[in-house]
């Protein structure tokens, strides 16, 4: 068991995450060059995007950017992707209302964003959107406040009078 220790939280964990995720953009980078670099010793562009886990026509997609455009194609465009069709208050008061509704399900929550918002998004953006505004994906559950004294003797009583098929 671990030591409990003091942990500096001046920075708000928003800004540790906006952090992340610049890091994780200079990993797409060093990603796709490492991919071009692999083609460049001579490996076939399937193969080489494959290691990565990655479809061949992401690979050609790259080659095509890195052929066009060398190092600036293979970079992430700034405001690449959509805009969000919330603001950050939304979020925040979204967060707020999940609680005090006590919202269980991304079937709720799609239906809260849309009463509230006017907004529909995919039951995927909102497993995104949960994620972002750090709710678990664990289902709630009753952890009982005591349990009995001889619960491991109940527990290996039942377990042997039970027959499996």
């Amino acid at each position: 068991m671990g030591r409990n220790v003091f942990i500096n939280k001046e920075i708000p964990l928003d800004e540790i995450r906006r952090e992340k995720s610049e890091i994780k953009k200079e990993w797409a980078y060093f990603e796709k060059l490492t991919f071009i670099e692999d083609v460049y010793a001579g490996e076939n562009v399937n193969y080489a995007i494959e290691k990565r886990g990655k479809t061949a026509q992401t690979g050609y997609n790259w080659v095509k950017l890195w052929n066009e455009y060398g190092f600036e194609g293979l970079k992430r465009k700034p405001g690449s992707g959509a805009p969000t069709k919330l603001t950050n208050d939304q979020f925040n008061e979204l967060k707020v209302l999940i609680k005090e509704r006590k919202l269980k399900g991304n079937r709720q929550i799609r239906k809260l964003i849309k009463d509230e918002y006017g907004v529909i998004y995919s039951e995927r953006q909102i497993s995104r959107i949960m994620e972002q505004l750090n709710f678990g994906y664990g289902k709630p559950y009753v952890i009982p406040a005591k349990s009995p004294e001889d619960a491991d003797e109940q527990l290996k009583k039942t377990s042997t009078t039970q027959k499996f098929h």
